[in-house]
């Protein structure tokens, strides 16, 4: 199946893109999406995961217009993921 993930921020800064069409197996979640985000881009991997491999939990990810509550999610073909890292300044 293919979703669309929008990238923001210093995610779309850090991947030079600010969207991508990934193909994920059937019932693919969430924290399966971010890992094979990682192991594509380089400089992913301090956005999306922990040290640990589990999903930054400061990451706001939002499916079709809802914020998801969890990363175990599971995702539909056509479904559209915006990433949105914490944004510091000020």
């Amino acid at each position: 199946m293919k979703v669309r993930v929008q990238f923001t921020a210093q995610l779309r800064t850090a991947l030079g893109r600010a969207a991508e069409e990934v193909e994920l197996p059937e019932g693919s979640s969430v924290a399966e999406l971010l890992r094979q985000l990682v192991n594509r881009f380089d400089g992913a991997a301090p956005h999306l995961l922990k040290p640990t491999g589990e999903p930054q939990s400061s990451l706001l990810i939002v499916i079709n217009e809802a914020v998801a509550t969890t990363q175990s999610v599971h995702l539909r073909a056509g479904d559209v993921v915006t990433l949105l890292p914490p944004i510091a300044g000020g």
